[in-house]
């Protein structure tokens, strides 16, 4: 026989009551299902720190992504603007006018091109980072295409 300790809870009525009715209903006895009570009740406390640490490491996973993604978008914006100032000339008063007409019909279509993109569920700063595989392991393959 286990070597046990007796204790002397203090229990309202009704708690009790349903305690002696519980444990007859099973065929248990009174101590067996208060050290079960107990014991799920301590172990519970590990159990919900071990959850709320993995999901604070996953929150943390995600923030670092979003930020690589953040960084990413940066950057391409940064050599974009770049790259339009050197490549864009300054329009004559009288060109401006269809070249604001074209400019809209570009826009329109470069909004399409995004929208799609985003329903995809596809990120653009995938285009820059080697997939992941099943495994975990970074992959060129599986690299999704623009």
């Amino acid at each position: 026989m286990r070597n046990r300790e007796q204790i002397h809870p203090f229990l309202p009525p009704e708690l009790r009551k349903r305690l002696v009715l519980y444990a007859s209903k099973r065929g248990l006895s009174q101590s067996s299902v208060v050290e079960t009570a107990i014991t799920s009740h301590l172990d519970a406390e590990v159990t919900d720190r071990a959850l709320i640490l993995r999901r604070l490491d996953r929150l943390v996973r995600e923030s670092t992504k979003h930020q690589r993604d953040s960084e990413i978008l940066s950057q391409a914006f940064g050599v974009f603007v770049k790259l339009w100032f050197a490549q864009t000339p300054r329009l004559s008063n009288d060109a401006k006018p269809g070249a604001e007409q074209h400019s809209r019909r570009r826009y329109e279509q470069f909004t399409g091109h995004v929208a799609t993109l985003v329903a995809s569920g596809r990120a653009f700063a995938d285009d820059f980072l080697p997939a992941k595989s099943a495994e975990g392991s970074d992959t060129a393959e599986g690299r999704p295409t623009p």
